[in-house]
């Protein structure tokens, strides 16, 4: 299997006195490349407009729309859900905590037993120790 190879003479005279290649790329063949693209453009573009103008006042499709007894009966998704206002739910939360860690309240008050503010159950373990918490 042989490859003919073109070998040119090297550059032309005119491309030496001008210190680059002038025929190197034919302009004719990039130029009505160019043309066809921006006609298929302007085309289309025309097309939209027109498709567009024809349909501007009759597009009503409300087949995914929520009728409004539909909204009522809505089902909230299985939990983990995703929390609306992160920021005001979690400061919520950081103060419910906060309030419970605290403050005195029952745990379980048939059995007896309570909650009592952080500060006052460590100085409670400091005064008592380990041993006396069951």
């Amino acid at each position: 299997m042989s490859h003919a190879h073109v070998h040119s003479e090297g550059p032309s005279a005119e491309s030496l006195a001008l210190n680059h290649e002038v025929s190197d790329a034919q302009s004719q063949p990039i130029i009505w490349g160019v043309v066809i693209v921006a006609g298929v453009l302007i085309l289309s573009f025309a097309l939209m407009a027109g498709v567009l103008a024809l349909t501007a006042g009759s597009v009503a499709d409300t087949s995914n729309a929520l009728l409004d007894d539909e909204v009522t009966q809505l089902q909230l998704p299985p939990a983990p859900r995703l929390e609306q206002n992160p920021r005001v739910e979690g400061d919520r939360i950081i103060a419910e905590a906060t309030e419970h860690l605290e403050s005195y309240g029952w745990v379980n008050e048939r059995a007896g037993r309570a909650h009592i503010p952080i500060e006052r159950a460590m100085e409670l373990l400091l005064e008592h120790g380990f041993d006396a918490v069951k």
